[in-house]
């Protein structure tokens, strides 16, 4: 499609401001600065001119001159303040280059100084210029003297090559002579035995002719067998799912079950750790206890309690022995009062007043040594216990570390993505599985209208004609296709049923507000667990690539997909889809141990060209307008409304089907080529056009190259399956130039605008298809003149 510049020549004179004839003072005021400026620069006297005479001149001419007269005034007028303007830059710039010449001369001096540096190793050069030359002499001389030697020998070895070639020449004679011989007796041999092969050969026929029947009837066996084992292999996949299924029941049972055991072991050990940090602050205490006891031994200076406790009994006994004895001497005193009697007496009594506070402090150590002995046992029973308590702990943690171990080295084992290892490992996936062939497009897309109204007994689903042609070619265009309409419009049940029909698979993902990135979609990796966490999304795309779906059709439905904006969540997705090679999306930045086979370079997953996404979007307070992003790149269809679809019986022998998605790609391309030249005929004379023109003046809206190579893939596709190319065309640009935001839908265009649009597009639409209309163009460009009229 040819392309539109829409960049303007520069350079053109303004158009000049009109001034009421005879006021020429203020065009006097701006031309005298100017002229001013002129003669400064070039150095010459200012005229004498006054706004007199230039009155005078515009009277002296004809009115319709003197409109000429003021353009020419006004015209020097802007090319005097242009001048000014510019020799203020140069004033700026000599300003800037006076600046750069001293930094200059600085540079000059430093270059002199290296000059001199550089005089001095000229010099120095020159002395070892000198040396090599003697030195190169030196060698001349003794190339010379090893060429001559080099001449001798050659002259030599020349003489010995004769002589060897004379021998090389005897030596063939005598082999010709033996090939001679060797042809005459394979002449003779080839003879003797043709005669002999053709014999046998007849008789190899015969045997195979033999072998041919038995090898027939033998088809006819394994044929019968084939089929038989294909209805056990059936029945075999059936029992083999259900196996599966019931082993994913128990497989999530036995996971809920250890993670259960593993969050009370976690808390058991969050437990225990508790015990044994309050245990560790009890030792604490007792260790500072058993610091005061060891430094109350230090005071008692090594005498063990027992000790302690004997000589209290001692001192006890001597106390009673000294009260026997007052009292004695008492009794004594009373019948004997000599002063040698009441000395002693008197002595005693101040022995017994010194030693009584003495046996009060022993019966308080006494008491204070028994209770620290009882609680000296009371620590060493805490300490065998709390020892115990913590052989108990390791032996429980040993076995929660084995089973951890186990546990971790069996998800390993499973690798970092298990849910796609695990259809690398089934076998039912690694059976390719090949589809009936697609054939007619036209017949494909019919067929397709009535599989889908059968596809719900119960609640039929009928699709027009029109609308299905436009989504076939969506599928050759766009791997992203977007359902737009009201609420039950069936645009969740379209991609369902297309999937269902055509034997293919369909993921349903329900996409949620706030969603950012494509994580949301694929899953993440989660280093503590060594373990990546796949979505349904992944997963998918990883089906897809299996021999068992590799060739069949795959649908990945996100419902509600403005829920959240594409652009973010799906962005890299957006990103991939414009790449022709090198389809992918990295997963993790290095490579996992064990990764499935399928990925690509063991940590991107692929895109696979059998795989579609299909989004539904509502319009209402909770979902978001899609950007020009998504828009560009999507398939768009808007579905109307259930009760203006024309209803149709299904024929009753429909059955089931799987298509090949190979043989539909092969399809489209077919059509592709078939009306390759026809579709870019048809872009041309678009591009040729008024429409072309109007859109890029009016609308700075132009036609891109991936409009044009949308259009190439989709145009062929929908006319094969028995649509027009016209309303192809009405639809492409419908959902890609006249769609609100590009060329209707502004608030910067006028309804003049948009009425000319129109006109451009009948015309162009005249030469396009005489017999037809852009109905859904000119409905979006009526619509939108009518909310301009109104106001809103």
């Amino acid at each position: 499609m040819a392309k539109r510049d829409k960049n303007k020549q520069s350079g053109r004179i303004p158009a000049p401001i009109p001034v009421p004839a005879g006021k020429i003072s203020g065009l006097f005021n701006g031309l005298l600065p100017a002229v001013q400026a002129a003669a400064d620069m070039a150095r010459r006297p200012v005229p004498e001119w006054n706004e007199a005479l230039f009155e005078e001149l515009q009277d002296a001419l004809h009115e319709e001159r003197r409109h000429q007269f003021r353009e020419v005034l006004e015209t020097l007028m802007q090319f005097g303040k242009e001048m000014r303007a510019a020799i203020e830059r140069a004033d700026a710039r000599a300003g800037e280059l006076d600046n750069r010449l001293a930094g200059l001369g600085e540079k000059e001096t430093s270059l002199q100084a290296r000059g001199q540096e550089l005089d001095r190793r000229d010099s120095e050069l020159q002395q070892r210029d000198e040396e090599s030359r003697k030195l190169e002499a030196r060698l001349a001389l003794r190339s010379a003297e090893l060429s001559a030697r080099e001449q001798n020998a050659a002259a030599g070895f020349l003489k010995e090559q004769l002589e060897a070639a004379a021998q090389a020449q005897v030596q063939m004679d005598g082999l010709a002579a033996q090939l001679v011989e060797f042809r005459t007796e394979l002449a003779r041999v080839r003879a003797a035995g043709a005669g002999e092969v053709e014999k046998r050969v007849g008789e190899h026929l015969q045997v195979l002719e033999r072998r041919e029947a038995m090898l027939d009837e033998q088809a006819v066996r394994l044929a019968a067998k084939e089929a038989q084992l294909k209805e056990e292999r059936r029945a075999f996949n059936q029992t083999k799912q259900t196996e599966e299924q019931l082993a994913q029941m128990i497989r999530g049972d036995v996971e809920a079950e250890f993670k259960a055991q593993l969050t009370d072991c976690n808390a058991r050990c969050a437990k225990r750790e508790r015990q044994v940090s309050k245990l560790g602050e009890e030792n604490d205490t007792l260790r500072a206890e058993l610091d005061d006891y060891h430094e109350l031994e230090h005071v008692l200076r090594g005498r063990t309690p027992s000790e302690l406790l004997a000589e209290l009994d001692d001192l006890r006994r001597a106390i009673k022995e000294r009260d026997r004895q007052l009292r004695e001497l008492e009794s004594e005193r009373s019948r004997d009062d000599s002063p040698v009697v009441r000395a002693e007496r008197d002595r005693l009594a101040e022995d017994l007043r010194k030693l009584t506070p003495e046996l009060a402090e022993l019966r308080q150590r006494e008491t204070r040594w028994r209770a620290d002995a009882l609680e000296r046992e009371r620590w060493a029973l805490e300490k065998r216990l709390l020892q115990k308590n913590k052989d108990l702990l390791q032996a429980g943690l040993g076995e929660l570390e084995s089973r951890i171990d186990g546990l971790t080295k069996a998800r390993n084992d499973q690798g970092v993505f298990p849910e796609l290892s695990s259809m690398d490992k089934n076998p039912t996936l690694q059976l390719p599985a090949h589809g009936q062939p697609v054939g007619d497009l036209k017949t494909f897309t019919e067929d397709l209208r009535e599989r889908i109204a059968a596809s719900q007994p119960d609640n039929r689903l009928y699709y027009s004609l029109d609308d299905l042609q436009l989504f076939v070619g969506g599928l050759a265009m766009s791997q992203l296709h977007v359902f737009q309409g009201i609420s039950g419009t069936g645009k969740t049940s379209l991609a369902k049923a297309f999937a269902k029909v055509v034997g293919g698979h369909c993921t349903d993902i329900a996409v949620q507000a706030g969603w950012r990135d494509r994580a949301d979609l694929l899953g993440h990796y989660n280093a503590f667990e060594n373990r990546y966490y796949e979505k349904d999304c992944l997963q998918a795309l990883y089906l897809a690539r299996t021999p068992q779906w590799q060739d069949r059709i795959n649908v990945i439905l996100l419902d509600e997909m403005n829920l959240s904006r594409p652009e973010q969540y799906f962005a890299d997705f957006l990103h991939v889809l414009e790449k022709a090679e090198g389809r992918s999306i990295p997963l993790m930045e290095s490579r996992p141990p064990n990764p499935p086979k399928a990925l690509v370079d063991s940590r991107a997953i692929a895109l696979p060209d059998n795989v579609w996404f299909i989004g539904t979007a509502n319009q209402d307070e909770t979902t978001h307008e899609l950007a020009d992003k998504t828009h560009d790149r999507a398939f768009m269809l808007e579905l109307g409304s259930r009760h203006k679809q024309q209803v149709f019986e299904p024929r009753n022998t429909l059955g089931h089907v799987t298509w090949s998605f190979n043989s539909l790609s092969a399809a489209f391309a077919k059509a592709q080529r078939a009306h390759a030249e026809e579709v870019s005929e048809l872009l041309q004379l678009i591009g040729d056009s008024e429409l072309t023109r109007v859109l890029e003046a009016r609308f700075r809206q132009g036609w891109g190259n991936r409009l044009e190579r949308q259009a190439m893939h989709f145009l062929p596709v929908v006319y094969a399956a028995g649509g027009s190319m016209e309303h192809a065309l009405d639809h492409l640009l419908a959902t890609r130039m006249f769609r609100s935001g590009k060329v209707v839908g502004r608030y910067d265009v006028k309804i003049d605008d948009l009425r000319d649009v129109g006109r451009a597009l009948t015309e162009t639409w005249s030469k396009v298809a005489p017999s037809g209309m852009p109905e859904r163009c000119l409905e979006a460009i009526e619509k939108d003149i009518k909310r301009l009229e109104d106001g809103r």
